[in-house]
């Protein structure tokens, strides 16, 4: 075998992983976030930092790992067009998002890149991720879609989980550069939800889903963090992406899988009448939806509206650190 052909069957073997971490104001944990990254027992990687117009030293901090890293400096513009920059520089063939509150274990590319090697060109990769707080310290273990062994979902399945159990941690995902080619970078419009929205794309997309129980994300919970403050932005993401997706959702649901309904359901219980109006009515007009379905959606907009009510208790009570 010549010189470029042990360098192709090389990159067959061990193709390059681009980690990119989106920062904005991450001065306090970006460190860890990117020691996490250079440490992998998987060598085939490249590491970019996009900082979104920080105004902190996060700037200092990522250049100061010199060639370790690929730095790059935006105006602020939000999460999406951070990491939709890396995608457009990335040299890898697969994807990996990296939050820069957030960490991987030393095995997490490793691990991945095994899992998902001997599938197709339509899968991606999720592993189980552990809830860390502010000082690092862990406390709550979340199995990638509470699974008890290495599994492969379809694209119904994995699609059906995700609208009715809300988004899995994006960081836990590895996913080939070429998806973005088939399903769009993700949508800048969007400040809160854009990482649901691109799997749901993804799925809608028949992409197929292959889940660990490997605990290789070490997600961090805290207080300045947007899903803990930006409860109005979700609203209005979940009323924009309702009216993006209920047509293709229409077009995707069956008997078995009525995603049109999932998607529904998942609106009343986060309290957002107006898109469970919409999309009653396209039911109705696809024949999707009986009376049935009508009336659980309605009872279902109910418990929406003291479900905030039942979690403060709840948190007070037990002393949970509060998600949305």
């Amino acid at each position: 075998m010549d010189f470029n052909g042990e360098i192709e069957q090389q990159s067959k073997q061990k193709p390059l992983v681009s980690i990119i971490i989106p920062v904005y104001n991450g001065a306090n944990y970006m460190r860890e976030a990117v020691d996490s990254a250079i440490s992998q027992t998987y060598e085939n990687i490249e590491i970019l930092v996009i900082n979104d117009g920080s105004t902190d030293n996060t700037e200092e901090i990522a250049l100061s790992y010199g060639n370790k890293i690929r730095y790059f400096y935006k105006e602020n513009g939000g999460v999406s067009s951070a990491l939709n920059l890396g995608i457009k520089e990335m040299k890898g063939e697969y994807f990996s998002w990296l939050s820069h509150d957030d960490k991987y274990t030393p095995h997490k590319i490793q691990n991945q890149i095994k899992l998902i090697k001997g599938y197709s060109g339509n899968t991606i990769a999720l592993c189980a991720t552990r809830q860390i707080d502010k000082n690092s310290n862990s406390f709550h273990k979340q199995k990638g879609k509470n699974i008890s062994k290495t599994q492969l979902f379809t694209w119904q399945e994995s699609l059906k989980s995700l609208i009715l159990h809300g988004s899995f941690n994006g960081c836990a995902l590895l996913m080939p550069k070429s998806a973005f080619d088939k399903c769009g970078l993700f949508d800048e419009s969007l400040r809160y939800s854009q990482d649901l929205l691109m799997w749901i794309k993804l799925f809608i997309n028949k992409y197929e889903l292959i889940c660990s129980t490997d605990c290789d994300v070490l997600s961090r919970v805290h207080d300045k963090q947007l899903t803990q403050t930006g409860k109005s932005v979700f609203h209005k993401d979940c009323e924009y992406m309702g009216n993006l997706l209920i047509d293709d959702l229409a077009e995707s649901s069956t008997k078995r899988y009525d995603f049109l309904y999932y998607y529904a359901k998942f609106n009343a219980k986060y309290n957002n009448p107006q898109v469970v109006k919409k999309y009653i009515k396209k039911g109705k007009q696809e024949k999707l939806f009986g009376l049935n379905k009508i009336l659980k959606l309605k009872l279902m907009c109910f418990y929406g509206k003291i479900r905030p009510s039942i979690r403060r208790i709840y948190y007070k009570i037990f002393k949970k650190v509060k998600t949305q």
